[in-house]
């Protein structure tokens, strides 16, 4: 199953017109990845931010580098205890992978 914290819908929203306000996304491109993202995400778990989730956000926040909105990807994966948390953040990675998620890194190394 795959699951999403309720924010990540928006995210990608606003990242998809971002791109096309900057001109590296047609009108029709856009409206396309917008359905395709809406299919895909028919059938998906959207987690909710509950008290849990709060309180595991501020312990990650307390012991990692991290901005409070990838403390809280991290935290709904925790509350849902997912099998797998997959992130292109370095530092999102590594507070997953210290918090004792199985994370895989999906972003470009830096060299």
């Amino acid at each position: 199953d795959l699951a999403l914290w309720v924010i990540v819908i928006p995210e990608i929203i606003s990242g998809l017109n971002r791109r096309k306000r900057e001109g590296f996304l047609s009108q029709e491109n856009y409206n396309l990845a917008k359905k395709h993202l809406l299919n895909d995400v028919r059938d998906t778990t959207i987690l909710q931010i509950t008290p849990s989730v709060v309180l595991h956000s501020i312990k990650l926040l307390e012991i990692n580098t991290l901005r409070a909105m990838d403390a809280f990807h991290i935290a709904c994966a925790l509350e849902w205890k997912a099998d797998l948390f997959v992130t292109s953040d370095k530092k999102q990675f590594e507070a997953a992978v210290n918090s004792g998620i199985t994370s895989e890194f999906v972003g470009q190394q830096v060299h």
